[in-house]
């Protein structure tokens, strides 16, 4: 089945431990991490269930992610990683409301689910280790990229679960005394997994370079229930428009969009870079920018290496693609696609 897909690639800009203070790992490159998340997920008969990598704290304003698939080539290294990221319930309901009833008198219902299940959404990556980078594959019913619970995964992943964790059993669980390649010479070392957009080179920079111009900055985003911190600036903005507490609730995904006269020094041009590449999660999520006596608006997401491309692939159902068929896909077309991180 041919789908047109997104795909939008990021540079892994660290993967490993880490001696504080450093910024080279001491060992853990990209490949090695997945090749053990392979075998962690595969084997012991492990459940969907148990795959996830961290522990939520009372009062955490993010939900659970979980490895639904992983597939990998020997040929060329590459991995496509399914994870699935969980969604809010209501003591095991999923709550909806009524977007046709006005404000304030909108009726609320609830969904009971099954025993065992886990309400969310698929996301997809593929991996490609000799290059150090990874690509968000994005079908046309997806509308988030994933990456914050990507990333947090991979994180936890690397703290708690692969070889290097050395991990003592006691009466309160289990403590991690530290990381080594071999048991014995025990670092105190720190895990970590972050990534950025892959950028193409010199448009960020000519931006930058006429920043004095700049006049008027445009936000566009899309504010999903799903993520805990678009729920408290959608309430924050109901809240100035005098709508009373109770009816503040974002309950579907809404698109804003905002104009500000600002011209933004180079120290305050980088700040909104840096937020925009750490946390744009939607192709709506983006920020323009208006040039003195220049009609086009800049937009960061010009600069980032994304495309679309036709892949043939097959479906389990309306929400899941095959891992193994996407990763097939992507191979067929792997020089293509990878031109644009050169």
């Amino acid at each position: 089945m041919i789908e047109n897909v997104k795909v939008q690639f990021y540079h892994i800009a660290k993967c490993g431990y880490y001696k504080y203070g450093e910024s080279a790992p001491e060992y853990g490159e990209i490949g090695d991490i997945l090749n053990q998340l392979y075998g962690w997920v595969s084997g012991n008969g492990k459940s969907l269930g148990e795959t996830c990598t961290y522990e939520l704290e009372d009062g955490e304003d993010t939900y659970r992610t979980f490895c639904f698939d992983i597939k990998r080539t020997q040929k060329t290294g590459d991995f496509v990683l399914v994870t699935w990221n969980e969604t809010p319930t209501n003591d095991g309901r999923v709550v909806t409301v009524n977007g046709e009833q006005p404000v304030g008198d909108a009726e609320v219902s609830f969904t009971d689910l099954p025993e065992g299940s886990i309400p969310g959404y698929a996301t997809y990556f593929w991996f490609i280790p000799e290059k150090n980078v990874f690509a968000a594959i994005r079908f046309h019913h997806t509308l988030l990229v994933g990456k914050s619970n990507l990333e947090r995964y991979l994180r936890e992943y690397c703290a708690k679960f692969t070889s290097y964790a050395v991990v003592e059993e006691n009466d309160g669980g289990a403590e991690i005394l530290g990381y080594s390649t071999n048991g014995d010479d025990i670092q105190h070392l720190r895990p970590n997994f972050k990534s950025f957009l892959y950028k193409k080179p010199g448009q960020i920079e000519a931006l930058r370079n006429t920043i004095e111009s700049v006049t008027k900055i445009i936000r566009k985003n899309r504010l999903s229930p799903q993520v805990a911190s678009h729920r408290n600036v959608w309430q924050r903005m109901l809240e100035g428009l005098g709508v009373s507490q109770e009816d503040r609730e974002l309950t579907a995904d809404v698109k804003i969009k905002y104009e500000i006269p600002f011209n933004p020094t180079t120290e305050q041009f980088d700040a909104m870079v840096d937020e925009w590449d750490e946390n744009h999660e939607s192709k709506w999520d983006d920020i323009g920018f208006k040039l003195s006596g220049d009609s086009e608006t800049r937009w960061l997401s010009h600069s980032v290496a994304k495309s679309e491309y036709e892949l043939d692939v097959e479906r389990d159902n309306d929400e899941i693609v095959d891992a193994q068929s996407l990763l097939n896909a992507l191979n067929e077309r792997r020089n293509i696609i990878l031109g644009l991180v050169g």
